[in-house]
């Protein structure tokens, strides 16, 4: 498949996922670029493209954490912890030349797709939009998600 076609698939697909299907392709891809880390670590001609994929990567766990409302729950104020914790560790990994902090984002990371893997399996379509919210923003809230 040509570089064009497979971004317009990718935008294509980006454009009709469900919001909790974008956040699960979201940490998809940041697993990708901490793999890609990983895989080059100790490959000192490789060390661009190991920055790259940590800064990625981090950009990733950004986006991820900015769409979490964290007055919303004690969930979520958990969950933003998670996302702080991760950027940390993306932050030292390069500075400290620290592998390990790699593996830890990546098992956390993993851990991240498998919950949001099953709450697209049970929660296949968008959730209901709030009673009252004229935005029309469907999110998906600890009170709104059927994974239990």
């Amino acid at each position: 498949m040509s570089a064009q076609a497979c971004d317009a698939y990718l935008e294509s697909l980006a454009r009709t996922a469900t919001p909790q299907r974008l956040r699960l392709m979201l940490i998809d891809g940041a697993i990708r670029f901490a793999h890609k880390a990983i895989e080059h670590w100790d490959q000192e001609d490789q060390q661009p493209a190991v920055y790259d994929a940590i800064v990625r990567c981090r950009a990733i766990v950004m986006e991820l954490y900015g769409a979490i409302q964290p007055d919303a729950s004690p969930v979520a104020q958990q969950v933003a912890s998670i996302y702080l914790f991760l950027f940390r560790r993306l932050a030292e990994a390069p500075t400290l030349r620290d592998a390990q902090a790699m593996r830890d984002v990546l098992g956390v990371l993993e851990e991240e797709r498998e919950t949001w893997r099953q709450l697209c399996e049970k929660m296949p379509e968008p959730p209901e939009a709030a009673p009252g919210d004229r935005s029309g923003q469907r999110e998906i809230t600890a009170g709104n998600s059927q994974l239990t």
